[in-house]
């Protein structure tokens, strides 16, 4: 059902999943840089394609870049299906981020599953997930060690809060350091819902006027252009591209998975870590495989230990990169 050298195609079609390298027909899972390379023509949902356009005509402006020519958009909602060569294809949410998805193809009565990164915890700013079925999955597991076990994400959120509201009462600044697309925008949507206004970093902001135009409302916030107001909230993927607007003393919290596990994130780099996260857990991508109960689970990105789990589990596995070939 599939084809891979570095990258995986589509038998059958001329369709590449996620490819890093350009390529003339490309499914792009979600709007993050490693998954949106640059190809001819995209497959993606709508809001993928909206983010991925907002984050390239930002990054021309900020380079000072001309215009250049624009992929040819091939946009496909959530359980629409698309006929290509007598292979059926279909987008499920993933739940990473707004407009992530999965793509289940189909061809002669077979079912394989591409997650592209999948976060089965419902989240603030992005779709709920939701499994389908396949007989043979190609799933990403970033965090898929045993020591990756997130807290939930209801105490998660409390932990973020109280992180603010500590901040708010010693007269300090608090600074959510998150990644501009997709975790910038649920800080920004938890803690404007919470009653704090907030002030985005140029980036994060015009990424969540893109949410916006996708139905995800947000509390009080504004661009952050000029010194952080008593009782602001600022959110930056970098401290070092605020740093100009807080005049008055601040503390920073980065929001990641890598907060618990061995690879933890490096404190000298913020003052705390909150380890809200865009991506399934351990024991998530364990229950993620389970629910779309494959033949054979293929691992293509994460620890390769995962594999070892999966096959405890009484999982069939491969690892892509150890196997180039077909399926």
């Amino acid at each position: 059902m599939f084809e891979y050298g570095s990258d995986i195609r589509v038998r059958g079609t001329d369709l590449w999943l996620d490819s890093r390298r350009k390529k003339p027909f490309a499914f792009v899972s979600h709007a993050h840089a490693d998954h949106a390379g640059r190809h001819e023509r995209i497959l993606a949902t709508p809001a993928t394609l909206a983010l991925a356009r907002e984050r390239r005509d930002l990054r021309r402006r900020s380079m000072k870049r001309p215009p250049r020519s624009e992929p040819e958009d091939h946009p496909l909602e959530f359980g629409e299906k698309l006929c290509l060569n007598g292979t059926t294809l279909t987008l499920f949410p993933a739940g990473h981020v707004l407009g992530s998805a999965q793509i289940l193809v189909e061809r002669d009565g077979r079912r394989l599953l591409y997650s592209g990164d999948v976060c089965t915890q419902p989240g603030a700013a992005a779709e709920e997930i939701e499994v389908p079925r396949a007989d043979v999955l190609i799933m990403e597991c970033t965090y898929g060690l045993p020591s990756h076990r997130f807290p939930p994400r209801d105490e998660v959120v409390e932990q973020l809060i109280s992180f603010v509201e500590a901040a708010l009462a010693a007269g300090e600044t608090p600074v959510l350091l998150c990644y501009a697309l997709g975790k910038g925008q649920e800080a920004l949507r938890i803690v404007t819902r919470r009653g704090f206004p907030a002030a985005a970093e140029e980036e994060t902001w015009h990424l969540a006027k893109v949410y916006e135009q996708f139905g995800v409302e947000f509390g009080e916030y504004r661009r952050l252009d000029s010194p952080a107001r008593a009782g602001e909230v600022v959110i930056t993927a970098k401290v070092e591209k605020v740093r100009r607007f807080l005049s008055r003393p601040s503390t920073t919290a980065a929001l990641t998975g890598w907060a618990v596990g061995p690879h933890r994130y490096r404190a000298r780099r913020a003052d705390t870590a909150i380890p809200l996260s865009d991506h399934s857990d351990f024991d998530g991508l364990l229950g993620y495989a389970s629910a779309v109960d494959p033949e054979v689970v293929y691992i293509l990105h994460g620890p390769r230990e995962f594999g070892k789990h999966l096959v405890r589990e009484g999982f069939r596995v491969g690892d892509l990169r150890d196997r180039p070939g077909a399926s």
